[in-house]
């Protein structure tokens, strides 16, 4: 019961959203969520804090977990992915290709 009342509310703001904004929007760009949900989602739930290493640069880090799971997942951007061994190969050709261009710290 409370999925249905959940899924019917997702439809009322759909319908609320077309009625107001026109049906020529696209329906990805229309929201399903309420207010309280959405806080929810993106608040409570979507909390991804935690402590970062201070004493080290990102470069770093990248660069010890492409030691310990060289062949893990680091980025995914739609359907492209890097693990951790690409990203960090990448990352020194970039870091190579700037110094040899002078740049610095």
């Amino acid at each position: 019961a409370r999925t249905i009342e959940r899924l019917a509310g997702h439809w009322r703001n759909l319908l609320r959203a077309i009625a107001s904004q026109g049906v020529d929007q696209p329906v990805a760009d229309l929201p399903l969520l309420g207010d309280e949900e959405q806080r929810l989602i993106l608040g409570r739930w979507s909390r991804t804090e935690g402590v970062y290493p201070g004493e080290h640069c990102v470069h770093v880090l990248i660069e010890a977990q492409a030691q310990r799971t060289p062949e893990a997942i680091a980025l995914v951007f739609g359907d492209q992915t890097l693990t951790y061994r690409e990203l960090d190969g990448q990352a020194n050709r970039l870091a190579h290709q700037l110094r040899a261009m002078g740049v610095g710290p």
